[in-house]
């Protein structure tokens, strides 16, 4: 039966689609349309041919020539997030739902679709699924009673075999609300829209669908391709955050360590310096009958031996530390700057993956 209420849709929990219950479609002539798949004389509901946009959409919707006829009558609208506000909101969802985007929404009454339109290419994909999913509103609009009552235990059948943790079961019950009698239809739009197996669902219900879909399965592979695509995104991120964590703290340690034993150098090399000085005061005889002994700081033991050959050990390993640290310095250099290198790179890849979690709602994040 014909929906006379407007109920929401939920898309992932965040975005949802509003439809309303159908009406008459104006006649017109179109024979401008007539070499359009799916356009004909029904399929304008003002005397314009769909656009350009709204074509490709139906392409990338897989629709069927009478998918295409429904949907073009409908003169589907895309609409940036400015264009967008306000134009699928009313009392009854902004107050079930105060939380929660709308994207799209179908209206019966006037015969007509909006859709919002992330501006962001990689998310084409969300607005295909969102078309598609008001597409199948209307065509559920244009079924007989008889055929919506022999869909709807096959498609309450089909949710049934979902695993309990699958989002689509969570979005139904937020779409249907406390309107029950509003289930059928969205149950009929998120099952065409997102749930596939091999060789289809109930045979009943996939002839109904083949009506306005040419492959539902390539179309349930649009909501897995850009929904996939931000999975891998955030998959990346936290793989490079877990590589990238231990390597900073690796060059943290490093420095720390490189710090500590500079200054230790520095505290032997004045000990030496003075050592030094404190010799060469003495009388020539006074030299000849001194021996030293010196346990580096890294625990290099200089056994007791004449001064002069003493002091000789302790300059070479002077030395071998400064030519030691300043290797280290320049590797670890190296490597902070490639850990600060690759931050800025994850960063990078955060801040894109925020920019288009932020596209898939119409209304501007908070902050």
């Amino acid at each position: 039966m014909p929906l006379a209420t407007f109920v929401v849709v939920a898309a992932l929990g965040s975005s949802w689609w509003l439809t309303n219950g159908a009406g008459g479609l104006p006649s017109s002539i179109a024979t401008a349309l007539d070499a359009l798949p799916g356009v004909d004389s029904v399929a304008v509901a003002s005397g314009m041919p769909p656009t350009a946009e709204v074509v490709a959409l139906a392409d990338a919707a897989h629709l069927s020539d009478e998918g295409r006829e429904i949907f073009y009558a409908t003169q589907p609208e895309l609409l940036d997030a400015e264009a967008f506000a306000g134009r699928c909101t009313d009392g009854h969802a902004a107050s079930l739902f105060p939380r929660s985007e709308v994207v799209g929404c179908y209206s019966g009454g006037t015969g007509g679709i909006v859709l919002y339109a992330p501006t962001d290419p990689r998310l084409y994909g969300f607005v295909v699924e969102t078309a598609a999913h008001e597409a199948l509103h209307a065509a559920w609009d244009r079924l007989t009673g008889a055929e919506q009552d022999e869909l709807e235990p096959l498609l309450e059948a089909e949710v049934a075999t979902v695993a309990a943790d699958d989002p689509i079961l969570e979005q139904i019950a937020g779409s249907v609300g406390e309107n029950a009698e509003n289930r059928p239809t969205e149950l009929f739009a998120y099952v065409g829209t997102l749930l596939w197996r091999d060789g289809g669902l109930a045979p009943g219900l996939e002839e109904v669908y083949g009506r306005f879909i040419e492959d539902r399965a390539a179309l349930v592979a649009v909501h897995t391709a850009w929904q996939g695509a931000l999975d891998d995104m955030s998959t990346e991120i936290e793989a490079a955050w877990a590589a990238a964590a231990p390597q900073e703290t690796v060059n943290a340690q490093e420095r720390a360590q490189l710090d500590a034993d500079r200054a230790s150098v520095a505290y032997y090399e004045e000990s030496y310096d003075a050592k030094a000085a404190e010799v060469a005061a003495m009388s020539a005889d006074q030299r000849s009958r001194l021996r030293l002994a010196w346990v580096w700081w890294d625990g290099t033991d200089l056994p007791m031996a004449a001064a002069a050959e003493t002091l000789t050990s302790a300059a070479g390993l002077l030395s071998r530390d400064a030519a030691n640290l300043s290797e280290r310095e320049a590797a670890l250099v190296a490597a902070e700057a490639a850990a600060t290198a690759e931050r800025a790179r994850i960063e990078a890849l955060v801040a894109d993956l925020k920019a288009l979690q932020d596209q898939l709602s119409p209304t501007p994040a908070a902050g």
